[in-house]
């Protein structure tokens, strides 16, 4: 079983099956930089997001937000790399879903996609796509402000050890 030490902020100071993951969160948060830097290559590059039929020209008016949420997801994911600590995570959770979210919301507003239709209704299916992935970065935030309040709480003076 693990048991997680006085110091809830600090993901080492987790119990002991948890260290040993700490290399694998770790390579986790290198791979999500990597990644996010590469998406941004490939969609402001040549062809970039214009070698996707589907996309109108309206895509253009949301480019600059997924750029900017690539970029906050590479340097969010870098911060955890160097530092693993909890609280810190939650943050930049946080901080990922909400532009995540704005993004969403933007997608849904302008609705830059043209589907050729065959049989099958994409542009519904991808408007109920998004409605669940605003709902599961809403609920992102939400969860990562509890475990944000639960890690304060955890790791504040504790009544009963004061001097």
């Amino acid at each position: 079983m693990v048991h997680m030490a006085k110091d809830m902020g600090n993901r080492a100071s987790w119990g002991p099956k948890d260290r040993n993951r700490g290399g694998a969160r770790r390579g986790g948060y290198l791979v999500a930089v990597l990644v996010n830097v590469v998406l941004v290559f490939l969609v402001t590059g040549s062809p970039g997001w214009h070698a996707l039929g589907f996309l109108t020209e309206e895509t253009q008016q949301v480019i600059g937000l997924l750029v900017a949420a690539l970029i906050a997801g590479a340097v969010v994911n870098f911060i955890n790399l160097v530092l693993d600590i909890a609280w810190v995570k939650a943050m930049g959770d946080i901080v990922t879903s909400v532009f995540a979210l704005a993004v969403l919301t933007r997608l849904w507003r302008l609705f830059p996609f043209e589907f050729d239709s065959l049989g099958i209704d994409w542009g519904l299916v991808t408007r109920v796509l998004i409605v669940v992935a605003i709902a599961g970065c809403v609920l992102g935030v939400v969860v990562e402000i509890i475990v944000l309040l639960r890690t304060a709480v955890a790791s504040g003076p504790r009544l009963g050890n004061q001097r």
